[in-house]
């Protein structure tokens, strides 16, 4: 039997839908930001609980989008070291400078206790990451941490489509949000961003950044240094495709990660996290660790070459703070080259991610844990 790193289940359904609605595209003329960019911008809106959803080209630009919007030039923006590097990238393309901070090793996500630590005089914001699809059990702190110190919180919520936080969408938690749609995700669009608010100001100027400065659509009059950050219009169909699923979607995920926590328990030697019962995860992954003296690259090729069983990607096995990048351009990170980050190097290391997207059999899951068992034996 063999378990892919990742399957998108189209059903003939979607099949005939997407063509359809192409086709629309392509009669129409208009190939960009038209009426499926509006539909799909209108529709995620009100999924994520927000006044304004604004489409992009990527998840990355939808953050550079808002932190340029908020202006953080010459400025330190709080980040995770756990995190992918397009979150701290997106700060230093946006003019400012990075600031990283260690996670809680019970659930990946930002220590608010070092948050504390770390922010500056010229700190401007924090960008939170839902690290896996799960959000922190410690966000009201975050959230107050930053209202005490007038920052401004950026949700990096690539991983976390229809996660919640005591009943609040992700995306809708904190001053905006920006999500992913890239084929790996809980949602896609093949390639494509999001950016969620109900800041009428952080709206209006994403609006003129996405499209090289442009404060109106019809003309060529530039009122700030924007870029090409535009959606297209079959990028916007296939997320209506997806907005039409997206109920399905999750519940797929939310069946498959109970399996896992029904069935883990029995091989010791691997530790799921812990996520306390107000946080609703996406399951973007399911995450655990490897018990100490494991290594986990023997681990990994042993369940591909005799189960033929691809482990997806971790979240992340290479923390931002190491990054050689950063070495070679320091001027970009205003921590102190002696500051540690132990809880991240531990997970870092130790976490693994079991398969996950839906599709996934109940066979296909027995086999995954038979074949868990006999690896960690």
């Amino acid at each position: 039997m063999k378990i892919p790193i990742l399957r998108i289940p189209y059903d003939q359904e979607d099949i005939s839908f997407i063509k359809n609605e192409v086709e629309k595209v392509l009669r129409s003329g208009y190939l960009t930001m038209a009426d499926n960019v509006a539909k799909f911008e209108t529709e995620f809106a009100a999924f994520c609980g927000v006044k304004h959803a604004l489409g992009t080209n990527s998840g990355t630009s939808s953050l550079e989008i808002v932190l340029r919007a908020i202006d953080v030039v010459g400025a330190t923006v709080v980040v995770p070291s756990n995190t992918f590097m397009a979150t701290p990238i997106s700060v230093v393309h946006a003019g400012g400078k990075v600031v990283f901070t260690d996670c809680e090793r019970d659930n990946l996500q930002m220590d608010p206790d070092d948050l504390k630590r770390k922010i500056r005089k010229d700190t401007k914001a924090v960008i939170i990451v839902h690290i896996g699809g799960i959000i922190s059990p410690r966000f009201e702190e975050i959230k107050r941490i930053c209202k005490e110190n007038g920052l401004f919180l950026l949700e990096d919520a690539a991983h976390a489509h229809g996660a919640a936080f005591k009943g609040t969408k992700a995306g809708n938690l904190g001053d905006a949000g920006s999500f992913s749609f890239y084929p790996t995700k809980v949602m896609t669009t093949a390639e494509g961003g999001m950016i969620t608010t109900s800041d009428n100001f952080v709206y209006e100027q994403a609006i003129i950044l996405r499209e090289h400065g442009k404060k109106d659509h019809s003309f060529n009059v530039h009122t700030e240094f924007g870029y090409n950050w535009r959606f297209s219009e079959i990028h916007a169909v296939l997320g209506l495709q997806q907005m039409r699923k997206i109920g399905w979607i999750l519940a797929e995920r939310k069946k498959i990660a109970s399996f896992y926590d029904q069935n883990i328990k029995r091989i010791k030697k691997l530790l799921p996290l812990r996520i306390a019962s107000y946080v609703e995860p996406a399951y973007y992954k399911y995450v655990c660790f490897l018990a100490d003296g494991v290594d986990r690259a023997t681990f990994k090729n042993k369940l591909k070459e005799k189960y033929e069983i691809i482990l997806p990607g971790e979240v992340y096995s290479d923390p931002c703070h190491s990054q050689p990048v950063f070495e070679k351009y320091p001027q970009y990170v205003a921590n102190d080259i002696k500051e540690s980050f132990p809880n991240t190097d531990y997970v870092c290391r130790q976490q693994v991610c079991l398969p996950l997207y839906p599709g996934l059999r109940t066979d296909e899951l027995e086999y995954i844990m038979g074949a868990l068992e006999d690896c960690l034996k």
